[in-house]
């Protein structure tokens, strides 16, 4: 399959749209298996149209929830609003497309005990993750302000730094360190990878917005979030917090994993690391697309039996015009 670099293009005029998929749709028409004929290398290269485009992240578990990544376009099927794509620009596995992470820290009274180990996870985790001159990461605490940290950089020392200079007390703002980390995220091009990993217990006390705000704003800057749990072992049952972080990874494709102690924290942000270093990514037209604002539901699902397709649930078709330099 062919192998895609940072993208050295100018997008003068294009749609952005949020993608997602869903566990089962009804079909109205026949699913369109993927192309081969991704996109090559665009070095170089000046697009100068506009682009409706939906971009896709996703991975591939088997039932024992081990991450596939040697699967091929034909192993895939789409369908987005029921209905066929007109075609695929764009597959490929293990992708080395640029990413951009958001690290929201729960920096409220309800972590104090854990904070120490939080940040020191944190930062071993995004020495891991970010290749120098590709990948970029920021850094946002959180408690009765959403705070950034440190602002977008690939130099996991300045992280670090910042990290460790944390501080923790007050109450929990999560929906607005949500939507702050979300709202940065979406002024990247189209074709990067974002995510936002998430360290909290899912209790929100003094956010100016709601649950429905963060969902949305996630939605709407294509990100995967995922949410390490700071909750104790739970009961029968899941705890308030939880339900709530389940709520807000499994409309972007995340997961929730938990994080009550260090050793289960390191274990999560290595989860998170595998999942990142084993995406598949795809970009496809779709069929009767009208910018209208209205949310299109988009199914991807692989014909080997026995696989499971994490991935978002749909997108809005909103028309956004912007430009960006090229790279």
């Amino acid at each position: 399959m062919p192998r895609s670099n940072s993208f050295g293009a100018t997008l003068a005029s294009f749609l952005t749209i949020s993608w997602l998929c869903i566990g089962a749709l009804s079909q109205s028409s026949p699913p369109a298996t993927f192309l081969r004929d991704g996109l090559q290398n665009m070095a170089g290269t000046t697009i100068a149209k506009r682009v409706d485009e939906v971009n896709l992240a996703f991975t591939v578990t088997d039932k024992k929830g081990r991450l596939i990544n040697h699967l091929t376009s034909d192993d895939f099927e789409i369908l987005d609003n029921h209905i066929a794509p007109q075609g695929v620009n764009f597959f490929q596995q293990q992708t080395d497309l640029p990413l951009r992470v958001a690290v929201l820290v729960d920096a409220s009274d309800s972590i104090l005990y854990r904070f120490d180990y939080e940040k020191i996870a944190a930062l071993m985790f995004l020495k891991r993750i970010l290749r120098r001159g590709k990948d970029q990461a920021f850094v946002v605490s959180f408690n009765d302000r959403v705070r950034i940290a440190q602002d977008t950089t690939d130099d996991s020392k300045e992280l670090s730094t910042s990290i460790k200079r944390m501080h923790a007390g007050g109450n929990t703002s999560l929906y607005d360190a949500i939507i702050f980390a979300a709202n940065k995220l979406r002024n990247n091009p189209p074709q990067i990878r974002r995510a936002i990993i998430l360290i909290s217990d899912g209790d929100d006390t003094s956010s100016k917005s709601h649950l429905f705000d963060a969902q949305q704003a996630a939605i709407q800057a294509e990100v995967t979030l995922f949410a390490l749990s700071t909750n104790e072992f739970p009961g029968p049952g899941k705890s308030a917090g939880d339900l709530v972080l389940n709520r807000l990874t499994e409309t972007t494709g995340g997961v929730v994993l938990p994080a009550r102690d260090e050793s289960h924290l390191g274990q999560a942000f290595h989860k998170v690391d595998q999942i990142l270093r084993n995406q598949y990514a795809v970009a496809y037209r779709p069929a009767r697309f009208i910018p209208d604002g209205s949310f299109r539901s988009v199914e991807l699902f692989s014909l080997r039996k026995g696989l499971k397709v994490q991935c978002r649930r749909g997108y809005y078709a909103r028309q956004e015009y912007s430009t960006f330099p090229g790279r």
